[in-house]
């Protein structure tokens, strides 16, 4: 099989480790799922196939039994800005791509911090959703919030951020419509009553959100600056239903927004032909290859990335992990990407579609080139 660890990855997506690194078995179970029940995690994380191999990578790393509670001590006896590096190095990993909007700053390391105890590059993203909520809650007057919202936009790049993220999936849906500006106030009456009612805000206020959604577009169009969608997989709290990225069909087909990188998260799945298919489709969209979360196992990420590079060019294509937590999550998700990635391209080269030099060509656009172009990083 192809070796691809000589290229150094950029992780397209993934979010800061939390401060509080102490794990026990329950709490790493936890980790290793979207679903919201811990009875579900103690009971049915021992039983699953991604949980069953993490366990015995990260044993295999720490030199213990291949055991929860061995991993665990293993973990818990180094820092934790030792073990990002010792990981990061392991895996190669050239750039981290941070959504700070989760978990709370407060929990977690900042970007610098990470980039600094890692000895790995990372870059930031702004999510547009936290912006719009901060601003609501701060702000009476619904013609200062968009102006102030499009004035941070604007000045995305100048704040050190690489991109935009929206969770607009998670929730109203990814079929963002047109609305008037009545609409959109009548929409911001009730929002702001509500995060005056309980001093914050969850936005899902459909009018208001898609409002000042297409002010984002108008903003990162100009700027040529990339907006990342969650798509697809996620915990019990959205819709999936609403997640398939068919539904932003009107955004990528929009003339005004032609210049506006979109990035499709997680594959899409397990909409992964259909997010495959619009990659390949429309030049200014963009296929995320996730290898961390979501949690399937091996044979399901050989389904998707077959999928992918079956039908997008590799320029089309970024590698992820989605990674958060611990930092063994960055870690076996560059495990996964290198692995599966090489079996699929090998199989290319065994069925005559491509050459050995292809693979290798094909395979650092998607775990390096593509994403250092999206996100204009300098540093890699």
């Amino acid at each position: 099989m192809l070796d691809l660890m000589p290229i150094p990855v950029v992780d397209n997506h993934c979010h800061p480790m939390y401060r509080d690194q102490q794990l026990d078995v329950p709490r790493l179970r936890r980790l290793f799922t979207e679903a919201s029940s811990t009875d579900f995690a103690n009971k049915h994380m021992p039983n699953s196939v991604h949980y069953l191999w993490a366990i015995r990578q990260m044993a295999r790393f720490y030199g213990c039994p291949a055991t929860e509670q061995d991993v665990v001590v293993a973990h818990n006896s180094r820092s934790p800005e030792t073990l990002l590096a010792d990981l990061a190095k392991a895996a190669n990993i050239g750039t981290l791509i941070l959504d700070t909007g989760y978990p709370l700053p407060e929990e977690s390391y900042t970007p610098e911090q990470m980039s600094q105890t890692g000895s790995c590059h990372t870059a930031k993203l702004l999510r547009l959703e936290t912006l719009m909520q901060d601003l609501i809650v701060a702000h009476a007057d619904f013609d200062e919030i968009v102006a102030r919202f499009a004035a941070t936009v604007r000045n995305t790049r100048e704040q050190g951020y690489s991109g935009l993220k929206s969770i607009v999936a998670y929730r109203t849906g990814l079929q963002i419509r047109h609305w008037s500006k009545d609409d959109a106030v009548k929409s911001f009456t009730e929002a702001r009553s509500q995060a005056i009612s309980q001093g914050k805000l969850r936005i899902a206020h459909k009018p208001l959100l898609d409002y000042l959604l297409h002010i984002a577009f108008e903003q990162a169009a100009e700027q040529r600056l990339p907006v990342q969608f969650h798509t697809g997989y996620g915990d019990s709290d959205t819709d999936l239903r609403l997640g398939n990225p068919l539904h932003l069909r009107d955004i990528m087909a929009d003339p005004a927004y032609q210049s506006m990188p979109i990035v499709l998260l997680h594959e899409s799945y397990p909409y992964s032909q259909f997010g495959a298919y619009l990659a390949a489709i429309y030049p200014q969209v963009y296929f995320d290859l996730s290898y961390t979360i979501p949690f399937v196992d091996k044979l399901e990420m050989l389904a998707f990335t077959r999928q992918a590079i079956s039908v997008a060019p590799a320029s089309k294509l970024v590698y992820s992990t989605d990674g958060i937590y611990i930092p063994e999550m960055y870690w076996i998700g560059a495990l996964r990407a290198r692995s599966v990635l090489g079996q699929v391209l090998q199989e290319m080269i065994d069925a005559d579609e491509i050459d050995e030099e292809q693979a290798y060509h094909l395979a650092r656009w998607i775990l390096h080139d593509t994403a250092r172009e999206v996100y204009r990083l300098q540093e890699v």
